[in-house]
């Protein structure tokens, strides 16, 4: 009797081991190239507050890339050097991880197009920008896959 006990609390404790190892932190940044991909402001149970960022930049322009549920997306786009002309958008991602990169990186093409109407873009500073961004935003596409938001219950409502 005594080996079956310790036999079925090995399992108990290995399994609940495995179950952590595979669960993703709440909390977590990591620096791909000059893209800084972030996770942050989850709690276990409640996402109301986290933010999974995209972020990064070249001389005269700053790029953020701000998600807060599984399909939203925000873009800001700084281009400091006209006269701090800012690009905001806000929309919703569909598809598979490649398709949800592709369309934002029309977004961002996009965006250097309305630029263009008000500051000529310099050569090669689209290029420059989104160097490496395709395996940032894929990063961060696959931290919310494997990890999607969580919200606490709605509370009831008053009668």
């Amino acid at each position: 009797m005594k080996l079956v006990v310790m036999l079925s609390v090995a399992v108990v404790i290995s399994a609940a081991g495995a179950a952590a190892a595979e669960q993703a932190p709440l909390e977590r940044t990591q620096k791909l190239g000059a893209w800084t991909v972030s996770d942050l402001g989850a709690k276990p149970g409640d996402d109301s507050e986290r933010e999974v960022r995209v972020a990064g930049g070249i001389e005269n322009i700053d790029f953020v890339l701000h998600r807060s549920d599984p399909d939203g997306v925000g873009i800001n786009i700084r281009f400091s050097r006209c006269e701090g002309l800012n690009w905001n958008s806000g929309f919703s991602l569909e598809g598979a991880i490649p398709a949800r990169v592709a369309q934002l990186k029309a977004e961002i093409h996009d965006a250097f197009k309305d630029f263009a109407k008000a500051c000529p873009v310099k050569a090669g500073e689209e290029a420059a920008l989104m160097a490496g961004f395709d395996a940032a935003a894929a990063l961060a596409e696959t931290w919310i896959h494997d990890r999607p938001f969580v919200y606490p219950p709605e509370p009831p409502e008053a009668k």
